[in-house]
């Protein structure tokens, strides 16, 4: 059975859209509220994921304070129309798992969404990034160019992004598997990240596409760049913290 997700919004056709797209990937809708007060018969004491979709920031914090007044348990995601430092600090001051923006695609938005049932915290880049820079020093620009991945492991993120195993990839690419394995963990390593989803939503957040499915070669020539304003790529962009350092939760397989 899939994680249990209740879904509160503002926007019928919204949550109606949310509720097709996750139910197909296997989540278990047990509820779809415009508000908090509307939610009826739910064990508080349970754990769920309450998936948020307010587009004023005040709504949001309010939502919030309600749902984890009403189930404890429940697991909150909030997601955002855009990143927005003040409010996203405030909500996790009160206990928000997660902050997402719908600038993230849906690969990256379902493997964020399965990592936060499991007890991780879903943490915006941009505000991870006001705590570890020094006081006063600007938010530096991190892109697909200083990442320096080899035209192979561009192909290898791709495939990462679309949520192939080892093996399809190896199959996609014409190499073996033991090869995918090296150059996966080349990618975490120049990315910064721990495992295959964060550097997924890395990659989502800069606009970088999954390969086509009818498409059996290498994929980089395939990628689109979608161009952004400086700010707005470093503020969109999400990442996750993991909280149990041993984990290695991902897209497919393991490395």
């Amino acid at each position: 059975m899939g994680h249990h997700l209740c879904l509160i919004g503002s926007n019928d056709i919204s949550r109606e859209g949310l509720s097709h797209i996750l139910r197909s990937e296997g989540f278990d809708i047990i509820g779809s509220f415009q508000d908090v007060r509307d939610i009826k018969d739910l064990d508080p004491d349970a754990p769920f994921l309450a998936l948020i979709d307010y587009p004023e920031p005040e709504h949001q914090v309010a939502a919030l304070d309600k749902m984890l007044a009403l189930a404890p348990s429940a697991r909150v995601i909030v997601l955002a129309e855009c990143f927005d430092r003040k409010t996203a600090a405030q909500l996790f001051r009160c206990g928000v798992h997660g902050y997402i923006t719908k600038s993230m695609k849906c690969v990256p938005l379902i493997a964020a969404l399965r990592l936060a049932a499991t007890g991780e915290r879903i943490v915006p880049a941009g505000l991870l990034e006001l705590l570890d820079r020094p006081a006063g020093a600007p938010v530096a620009e991190h892109d697909l160019e200083d990442a320096r991945l080899s035209p192979r492991e561009l192909d290898v993120l791709c495939c990462l992004l679309a949520g192939h195993s080892n093996k399809m990839i190896g199959r996609r690419l014409g190499v073996c598997e033991a090869t995918v394995k090296v150059h996966v963990k080349a990618i975490l390593r120049k990315l910064n990240v721990h495992n295959r989803t964060q550097a997924a939503i890395w990659a989502s957040s800069r606009g970088l596409a999954g390969p086509d499915a009818e498409e059996d070669g290498p994929a980089s020539a395939e990628w689109e760049r979608i161009t952004m304003p400086s700010q707005a790529s470093v503020l969109s962009r999400g990442v996750i913290t993991p909280q149990r350092s041993t984990a290695a939760i991902g897209l497919g397989m393991g490395i």
